[in-house]
């Protein structure tokens, strides 16, 4: 028996020794290839991404970085506060894998583009169209066709949560060819491992040979994630993102919140496009403030005023709770009202200084006009947007405009002022969708950093009420009660400033992260968000009864003349010139997206690079002297082609999809006819829309 003991013990042993001398040699064999990878990925980095080849160039690994190489060859990793490896002992077996259960079992965004309102009195263009445009997709919706079961093998876009090792990313490509692929990882050192791991050379530059679109998003936050997703709507555009397939590599807790995150911001991407009919208008208003000679903001700050305190003032329900506050202060601060705050502050004998507006329609100067005197305008100053109504300029004691982001009147006013100064204008950041952001957006940008916010709650209080007692608006919609009904507020949440949460809409929330976003812009450390409003990240919270007094003394008139004389000046142009404005050429831009979006379409990749050839034309002039016509276009151009790539990968037979694909691209065709006819009359003309 010992005899069979020591036996079995050497057995043993010798099995151990070759199994080691076979783990050598599978470190070895996979040392060599991991460094010749290594360098070919590093090459193709600098060359397609350098910024990321540079931090790769930088990264520190941790004193324990170790790649294992498992039975079958491959490598493996433990990341950074885990206890086990991403993978098996068959990295590869295993990926394969979930690769394939993925292409079977896929996970798709999807938008429904049945929800536009139907509306057969409003005779804008847009609202036609958009009108068309949800009828047709109702139909469509109810032929209950068959949707894509599988993952095809084209699809518009890829979204990839999480790159291990990297392993899943060919095998994807291999089955499927995406327009548009975005890899996101929140650890970097896990991307870096995958270096030694997996050919990205050989991925990037296929994808590169396809004509697609390749975006990491390495070392991620649900934050910025979600702010690099929205430049890249911006640059590239919003059909980039509608129609993906969503995949999850790794388990992993941080991954889960961006995941979290994605679904809940989801809904930026469906709307908020702009389109012809606001474009056409704001290029109308913006020549029509040159011709009528309003100061334009040009200057900047060259200082920050730490000191002067700025009250700006919405029209939200915690408004009423700093009433007394902003009464016993309103001559040691400047008072800035946003939009019908103006209204609420009069009420409540409280002395507007700016009045802030960004609307464009005639209905909205028409209700402006009810809801002050003429003598109570003549008191106040008015900063707008360059979108705003131009005979708004004339109520007001002085008015100033300072330009917008991506519009069409603003790539005109740039050109004017790069032919006189060399310079574009100074943009106001992140100054939409609400006034509130407008007014915080001007007062930042001159340097102002003693700010208070009262009454912007993005949201209803907790008893419901959406609006401050004295507002212009209805208690209730659906009561009987003086006012104007006001957008309903419902679906959503947001933190509450003081606690517990505020009860919000899409709107609200898009306002809310364009208020984090301005502050953050900044580096804003003073700005006092007061009352129970929603949160805004980075502000400072305050309770009203928190509040002291202001104990220095302001002399408003001078603080109000320095203003308009050091940020705003006057251009000398008492007409633009018909050649600036273009319409020969919007013409021919028209004419050559509808000759592309009519050439025969016999499959769904076909469809797709149709889309994708006129998206480019248009995106070709957006930089030029023609910019203003790429936002003339745009977004009709989005809001049209979000639901024609949509159609074109949701359904799994052929066939009816591109019948569908071609009746609604027959609107399409329709709507550029209508934008081509329309640009000559309205280019000059003011908003006539009053329903």
């Amino acid at each position: 028996m010992k005899q069979d003991s020591f036996q079995d013990q050497i057995k043993s042993l010798d099995e151990k020794l070759t199994e080691t001398l076979e783990h050598q040699k599978r470190e070895t064999k996979f040392a060599e290839q991991a460094n010749v990878r290594f360098e070919k990925n590093l090459a193709c980095f600098e060359h397609y991404f350098p910024d990321i080849a540079n931090t790769i160039v930088k990264h520190q690994v941790r004193s324990d970085f170790c790649i294992h190489v498992t039975k079958t060859g491959e490598g493996n990793f433990v990341p950074k506060g885990f206890d086990a490896p991403i993978y098996s002992q068959d990295p590869i077996e295993q990926t394969k894998e979930q690769v394939q259960c993925q292409i079977d079992n896929p996970v798709f965004s999807l938008t429904d583009y049945t929800g536009y309102p139907i509306n057969d009195t409003d005779d804008r263009i847009h609202i036609r169209y958009m009108s068309k445009l949800s009828k047709f997709m109702k139909r469509v919706r109810s032929e209950q066709a068959q949707y894509f079961d599988t993952l095809p093998d084209t699809f518009p876009s890829a979204i990839i949560f999480g790159i291990g090792l990297g392993y899943h990313v060919p095998m994807l490509m291999e089955h499927t060819r995406f327009d548009y692929t975005f890899l996101i990882e929140p650890d970097f050192e896990q991307f870096y491992a995958s270096l030694f791991c997996t050919d990205w050379f050989t991925v990037i530059e296929k994808i590169d040979e396809q004509g697609g679109c390749l975006f990491f998003h390495l070392g991620a936050t649900s934050h910025s994630f979600i702010q690099d997703l929205e430049k890249i709507a911006e640059d590239v555009g919003a059909f980039s993102i509608v129609r993906s397939f969503c995949y999850q590599h790794t388990p992993d807790a941080d991954l889960n919140v961006l995941i979290k995150k994605w679904t809940q911001e989801y809904f930026r991407f469906q709307y908020g496009h702009g389109f012809y009919n606001d474009a056409i208008t704001g290029l109308a208003h913006s020549i029509l403030h040159i011709e009528n000679q309003v100061p334009v903001l040009t200057g900047e700050a060259k200082q920050l005023d730490y000191d002067t305190p700025v009250f700006i003032i919405g029209n939200g329900p915690s408004l009423d709770d700093a009433e007394h506050y902003i009464k016993q202060n309103q001559g040691k601060a400047i008072i800035v009202a946003a939009g019908t705050a103006v209204a609420s502050l009069f009420k409540k004998g409280i002395q507007t200084d700016f009045h802030v507006l960004v609307e464009r329609p005639l209905h909205n100067h028409k209700i402006f006009e009810r809801i002050l005197s003429k003598e109570e305008y003549a008191k106040i100053n008015l900063l707008g947007l360059n979108t705003v109504y131009p005979q708004t300029n004339d109520r007001y004691l002085w008015s100033g405009i300072a330009v917008k982001g991506n519009e069409a009147g603003t790539s005109l006013m740039d050109l004017l002022n790069l032919q006189s100064e060399g310079k574009t204008l100074p943009k106001i950041p992140y100054c939409n969708p609400l006034v509130a952001n407008a007014a915080l957006s001007f007062f930042l940008h001159m340097g102002y950093r003693n700010i208070y916010l009262f009454g912007i709650d993005n949201g209803s209080a907790p008893d419901g009420a959406h609006h401050s007692r004295d507002s212009i608006y209805k208690v209730r919609n659906d009561d009987d009660s003086e006012g104007i009904p006001s957008i309903p507020i419902k679906g959503k949440t947001i933190e509450g400033n003081l606690g517990g949460v505020v009860v919000s809409n899409n709107l609200f929330m898009v306002a809310h992260a364009q208020l984090e976003k301005l502050v953050s812009h900044y580096n804003a450390s003073s700005v006092f968000n007061v009352g129970r409003g929603a949160k805004i990240k980075h502000a400072i919270p305050l309770a009203v009864e928190n509040l002291l007094d202001i104990e220095t003394s302001l002399n408003k008139p001078e603080k109000i003349e320095f203003i308009k004389a050091h940020f705003f000046s006057v251009w000398d142009i008492e007409e633009v010139d018909d050649k600036l404005i273009a319409a020969d050429k919007l013409e021919q831009v028209c004419d050559h997206l509808i000759s592309i979006a009519q050439e025969p379409i016999s499959d769904r990749s076909q469809g797709l690079e149709n889309l994708r050839r006129q998206s480019r034309y248009l995106y070709s002039i957006r930089d030029t002297a023609l910019g203003h016509l790429f936002h003339a276009i745009k977004g009709s151009m989005l809001y049209y082609h979000c639901p024609l790539i949509t159609l074109l990968y949701s359904y799994s037979d052929e066939h009816f999809t591109l019948e569908q694909f071609s009746g609604l691209n027959a609107l399409w065709v329709d709507y550029l006819r209508e934008i081509k006819q329309d640009y000559r009359i309205s280019c000059r003309k003011a908003c006539d829309w009053a329903p």
